[in-house]
């Protein structure tokens, strides 16, 4: 392995070694927006249901 490799990026955490580690990081990181869109979608409803009465 280089030198490169194995350094650790911006955050201190090594870089992905395959294909399905990338992967699994953007499946967490889509769930994770799913999770704040739904919660946004929410926050909207219940505010839209309070101002009305």
């Amino acid at each position: 392995m280089s030198a490169l490799s194995e350094t650790p990026d911006s955050n201190g955490k090594q870089p992905p070694e395959s294909a399905e580690d990338i992967w699994a990081q953007r499946r967490g990181k889509n769930i994770a927006i799913l999770w704040t869109i739904i919660a946004l979608a929410v926050l909207f409803f219940v505010i839209t249901i309070l101002r009305m009465s």
